[in-house]
């Protein structure tokens, strides 16, 4: 956890909350973030570290510092995609899947770092759909650590308001900073890889959890305003 500090340029006084001051050096740092994410994940194998992790709120602590990574990735208005930018994510993918002593633990990594939306968010389309992928694949192989997290409830919770093309007074505007308009192809392409996550975890579920799942699903088709989304929830929902 020591080497967190060199991802971040520099700090508020007021509350040492990370922030962007100079692009060239916070980008300079940005840089670090995807080593120093996988050491931790190597660190963490070794019981004393794993405690250490989790006596010190590390999820929480992780979670601060990506968010404020990936703010700091939309704010420097870089406007091409650089494929360094897709090694983050899959120090963070490698960071949860390493995690094989503590299920708690592990099951608190998926909540802070993968499954929520929030800090992905402000993320291009493509590192999005990069996340939204790895959670497909992770599905065959972290199903138990997933399902522990509600990762369908979290799933559809991030769609409702991270992915509704037609905006309710609390969704957050994605890909964008400034406010600028969203590209709906784009937004109903991230739902469609969305989708196929609730769908493989709906489908590797034992029969106990397939009422609960429903309900879920049921409750969003009722409440959701877009007629696509709607189309495409239904198709799951037929075929369970």
């Amino acid at each position: 956890m020591s080497l967190l500090p060199l991802t971040v340029r520099s700090v508020h006084k007021d509350n040492l909350e990370p922030c962007s001051r100079n692009v060239p050096s916070s980008l300079t740092t940005y840089s670090l973030a995807a080593p120093i994410f996988r050491m931790i994940s190597f660190a963490i194998k070794h019981p004393g570290n794993n405690e250490e992790l989790s006596r010190t709120r590390g999820p929480e602590i992780l979670a601060t510092v990506l968010g404020y990574l990936l703010h700091s990735l939309a704010s420097f208005d870089i406007k091409h995609d650089r494929v360094g930018d897709e090694e983050l994510v899959a120090a963070i993918v490698s960071l949860c899947q390493s995690q094989k002593i503590n299920h708690a633990l592990k099951v608190q990594l998926f909540c802070t770092l993968l499954l929520d939306l929030k800090i992905w968010s402000v993320c291009s389309y493509r590192l999005q759909k990069k996340l939204l992928s790895s959670l497909q694949d992770m599905v065959f192989t972290e199903a138990t650590a997933m399902r522990n997290a509600d990762a369908i409830q979290v799933l559809l919770d991030g769609c409702r308001r991270y992915f509704w093309t037609i905006q309710e007074k609390d969704s957050v505007n994605t890909f964008s900073l400034d406010g600028d308009a969203r590209q709906v192809g784009e937004v109903n392409a991230l739902v469609d890889e969305l989708l196929v996550i609730i769908e493989l975890l709906m489908g590797a579920a034992s029969p106990s959890f397939a009422a609960d799942d429903l309900h879920r699903l049921l409750g969003f088709i009722i409440e959701s305003p877009q007629p696509n989304q709607v189309t495409r929830f239904l198709v799951i929902f037929h075929n369970c």
